[in-house]
């Protein structure tokens, strides 16, 4: 079914092995000035490795500075000609066309530069941003000129614009932030005007045949944004003046999310938009934006796009075309679209570029961290949640001979908990990964079994990996222990029906307001109760995972209550007060015929390993330290790479 995306194809003067385009997103793995790094060599070389068609490099800001994330990859200058050559050379070598992307924001400028806009009156402007006059824009265009020759003398075999997400070119063309009254502004023609002179200029400079790629919003999906008419327009005016082909994304930016979609936002959103634009132009078009294999397949045999583009799913699994050429489809590790490890690490400067919640790999492709073990030993991993899976995965690729020892019946652990709540179905394809995975590479899985002393004496291993994971916590709250008090672990796995309400939810992390998220959807009315100025803390702000779930738990009215602390659990209402260090203040009865608690977890405990016979024993993921998904999966990676 999948071999519609493996036949060749045109693209411009480029004929493309296969329909499979690798889109840009940044990596955060330049150097501080923008230089090309080891780091981001192997990244790109592993990813074209993996038998993508065409690598469309991160986005290489085009003024010194203008960079829009820490360690942006930079073409501002010839003295990083090198670097980039070096980077279009090494993803040639591993078999892939390659490509950069151009573009330049100013509202989210790092480095104090003055905030230039398309307009001083765009809705999100700070402090407040300049309107660029006509002699800036002109010297914009320049910028953009010169950049796409210094692509070509790297050996790029393409340029891609950046032309939505909120940058510098998509606030000319969005009537949401464009207020301008000169010819840049107004009708679609003035709208449009910098989008096309940028074009314009560089088919001057670089010729009619270098590949120029344009990456548009669909639609920004905003009522006073870019619409999917303003697309089909601008497609066909690009299509005019030169343009090669036309890469279809979505969104506004920061306001909304669907450029980089979490798991609540539906798969092939985009798809239609790309279609009705196809119909309406002759150039490719290509359209990504949560692709699966089997939606990615079914575009292209019905002749809804031209090419597919895969941005997250290449950042979970770089081979994923090639498994799908050899037909080693159960390999694949889909992304679950949690957006914490790629998105969610650019919010974040501790975490030095992006990830993957489940491929650690990611991002250290240079370090070569997986190699064969000098001696092989017997490997005991307990607790089949991820960080035990991932352990265990990790080990056995090492050459070492790994037992699973899982409690349930059932691995996965807390994820099968994540994914019963709404939006988040698709985590489970980690469970099912992991799954498939570890029977693949011959690890033998006894469910059912606890690691007890008889156990793990049978067993006699040289090595013990503790992932017990974490159990929830009961806070020291008067009445905790009347019987309509649950744990949301005991909600959301099933062992609690909740029917009758009201609910008061205690706690207002992610894992309470999941909870509430899920009871919501029963009709029952709801209140979150929360100790600190906000809820959400531990999700990551700016991408779209928080803001959907806020956004859903006010269209379902679930009451939030910030600042907060429950005092006592009574038979039909918890007593709250506004003074949450200690109490007092002033206090409120909420009432509850239902409490559930969210208010953290603790390492769960479990025989330890004999370790007076030379063994080696270590503790990873939420029973040594508990944390998000993330840092517990990347923690046993560590841990088992080492062994």
């Amino acid at each position: 079914m999948y071999s519609v995306l493996f036949e060749p194809a045109k693209l411009g003067q480029l004929t493309l092995k296969n329909r499979l385009i690798m889109t840009a997103m940044s990596t955060g793995f330049a150097n501080p000035r923008g230089i090309v790094t080891e780091r981001m060599l192997e990244y790109y070389a592993t990813r074209a490795a993996g038998g993508v068609a065409l690598v469309t490099v991160e986005e290489a800001y085009i003024h010194p500075l203008l960079p829009h994330i820490r360690n942006a990859l930079g073409i501002y200058s010839d003295n990083l000609i090198p670097g980039l050559t070096a980077l279009a050379t090494r993803i040639h070598k591993e078999g892939s066309l390659a490509s950069i992307q151009l573009g330049i924001y100013f509202r989210q400028t790092l480095n104090g530069f003055p905030r230039f806009a398309a307009s001083a009156q765009a809705p999100d402007c700070i402090n407040p941003c300049l309107e660029l006059t006509k002699e800036e824009i002109k010297y914009i265009v320049e910028l953009f000129v010169s950049a796409a020759c210094r692509a070509k003398s790297a050996g790029f075999d393409a340029i891609e614009i950046h032309a939505c997400h909120g940058c510098l070119i998509s606030e000319f063309l969005s009537p949401y932030w464009n207020k301008r009254a000169d010819e840049y502004g107004g009708s679609r023609n003035g709208r449009f005007r910098f989008a096309l002179e940028i074009l314009q200029r560089i088919r001057e400079t670089l010729g009619a045949d270098y590949p120029v790629i344009y990456r548009i919003s669909g639609s920004e999906f905003h009522p006073e944004g870019f619409t999917e008419e303003d697309a089909i327009a601008l497609s066909q005016e690009l299509e005019k003046n030169g343009v090669t082909a036309i890469n279809i994304s979505g969104g506004l930016g920061h306001i909304n999310h669907i450029s980089i979609p979490p798991s609540d936002i539906p798969r092939g959103l985009l798809v239609p938009i790309a279609a009705t634009v196809k119909s309406h132009v002759k150039v490719p078009v290509i359209v990504g934006n949560s692709m699966t294999p089997e939606l990615a397949s079914k575009v292209i045999r019905e002749g809804k796009a031209d090419f597919i583009g895969l941005g997250r799913p290449l950042i979970a699994d770089p081979d994923l075309p090639n498994k799908l050429a050899e037909n080693r489809v159960a390999e694949i590790r889909r992304c679950i679209r949690c957006n914490q490890g790629c998105f969610g690490a650019l919010r974040q400067p501790e975490r030095n570029g992006i990830s993957c919640l489940y491929n650690p790999e990611a991002g250290r492709e240079y370090e070569k961290p997986i190699k064969q073990a000098p001696k092989k030993k017997r490997v005991v991993v307990i607790g089949g949640g991820p960080a035990g899976c991932e352990a265990a995965r990790v080990a056995s690729l090492r050459g070492h001979k790994v037992t699973l020892l899982e409690k349930e019946e059932l691995l996965g652990g807390q994820f099968n908990l994540a994914s019963a709540a709404p939006g988040k179905k698709e985590f489970a394809m980690l469970v099912e990964f992991y799954s498939r995975e570890l029977e693949r590479l011959g690890v033998e899985i006894r469910l059912g079994t606890e690691a007890t002393a008889e156990v793990l004496r049978e067993l006699q291993g040289d090595v013990y990996i503790v992932a017990t994971g974490s159990i929830p916590v009961l806070p020291c709250i008067p009445g905790v222990d009347l019987p309509h008090v649950s744990t949301a672990h005991d909600v959301l796995s099933g062992a609690v029906e909740v029917r009758e309400d009201p609910v008061v939810v205690i706690g207002g992390g992610a894992v309470g307001l999941e909870t509430a998220d899920f009871l919501a959807d029963r009709k029952l009315e709801i209140s979150v109760v929360e100790m600190l100025d906000a809820v959400g803390r531990d999700l990551i702000p700016g991408t779209g995972v928080r803001e959907s779930l806020l956004a859903r738990l006010e269209k379902k009215g679930v009451r939030i209550l910030t600042g907060c602390r429950a005092m006592v659990i009574e038979a039909d209402s918890v007593v709250v007060s506004d003074r949450p260090l200690i109490g007092g203040g002033k206090e409120m009865r909420v009432p509850a015929r239902r409490v559930v608690i969210a208010a953290g977890a603790r390492p769960a405990l479990c025989v330890p390993p004999d370790t007076s016979k030379k063994c080696e024993c270590y503790y990873v993921g939420d029973c040594a330290c508990p944390g998000n998904a993330m840092n517990a999966i990347h923690h046993a990676f560590d841990v088992a790479r080492l062994i």
